[in-house]
């Protein structure tokens, strides 16, 4: 068995293959296996990986899957006993892998680890440091646009983010792949909450660092803030909330939902977008059957009790402690 398997969705991106699959050509492991799963590129991805990286393993979608889609494929192929996401226009600094490595080598409770991703455009400023949920159903990336240098300290998460973190395989099959139903944005999020509320842990792991380019592969997701995001996140975070939280955790925490939906409809206010948010919202209650709820077991209560207290923490620390 190898050790670590690198999965790396793309759908036309070539143009940044060459620095994130280059900068995985120096990792000394012995045991690591790249694999790419291509969601039917145009533009020549696929014949420029076996050209240029012919030890890549490349598996060809005929068209665009999805990122959970894609993902699981890779790690239903994946050899290793560690599984590494990795977006594709992402280029990873000396020692990424091994840091990822040695936080779950540390802990065998411990289900995800998440990078420190930092920015392209100012690479002293940190693009992701790991992802939050909140008593309010909304979801949090710490460290967003803020100094790298406030993010050196390892810390519990949330979720680790879907474009660089690393799982435990075998866990998976406890927990379930990524919900394809998601097709993109938030399936991290629920992968990571399945396992908390099986009693694992996720963690934050700064000496882990990559540079993200950001939103660069030329397909709709493009800026940060547009309808398509909007859409696709804010759906899918109805989804997350009804399928791993029991019936009196969706009551005990109503209120402070329809005040997460408000915040945010201001929020959507100043990018012109709140009229696609609203619409997302009853799209996801709409079609909430496409998800498959995740029954209550009396076994796990201390876990969703545990769960709970984490929420609401979670707001103190994105309000008090600027997200740490």
């Amino acid at each position: 068995m190898k050790k670590v398997s690198v999965i790396i969705p793309n759908m036309d991106g070539k143009h940044f293959l060459e620095k994130c699959l280059g900068s995985l050509a120096g990792v000394s492991f012995d045991d690591t296996e790249i694999i790419v799963i291509d969601n039917g590129s145009k533009d020549g991805s696929p014949e420029y990986i076996r050209t240029c990286f012919p030890k890549v393993r490349l598996i060809q979608n005929p068209v665009n899957l999805g990122f959970a889609p894609a993902v699981n494929l890779g790690i239903r192929a994946a050899e290793g006993e560690y599984v590494l996401l990795l977006n594709n226009d992402t280029e990873v600094l000396p020692g990424f892998i091994e840091a990822l490595c040695r936080a779950l080598d540390e802990d065998d409770r411990i289900f995800g680890a998440s990078a420190k991703m930092l920015m392209y455009s100012d690479k002293s400023l940190t693009d992701d440091a790991g992802d939050l949920y909140t008593v309010f159903g909304l979801a949090l990336q710490r460290g967003n646009r803020k100094p790298a240098a406030a993010y050196d300290k390892k810390a519990w998460i949330t979720a680790p983010c879907g474009g660089a973190c690393m799982y435990r395989k075998a866990l998976l099959n406890e927990t379930g792949l990524l919900d394809e139903a998601f097709f993109a944005y938030r399936e991290d999020l629920d992968l990571g909450i399945r396992a908390r509320l099986l009693g694992y842990r996720n963690v934050y792991v700064p000496e882990a660092e990559v540079i993200h380019y950001g939103s660069g592969t030329a397909n709709q997701s493009g800026k940060k803030y547009n309808g398509f995001k909007t859409r696709l996140g804010t759906r899918n975070l109805v989804w997350v909330n009804y399928k791993n939280l029991p019936f009196l955790m969706h009551i005990l925490n109503l209120p402070f939902i329809l005040t997460g939906i408000l915040i945010k409809s201001i929020f959507f206010l100043k990018h012109g977008l709140t009229g696609v948010y609203l619409k997302a919202i009853f799209e996801g209650l709409r079609d909430i059957k496409k998800v498959k709820h995740i029954p209550f077991r009396l076994k796990n209560t201390g876990h969703y009790l545990a769960f709970e207290a984490e929420l609401i923490i979670n707001c103190f620390r994105v309000v008090f402690a600027r997200g740490k």
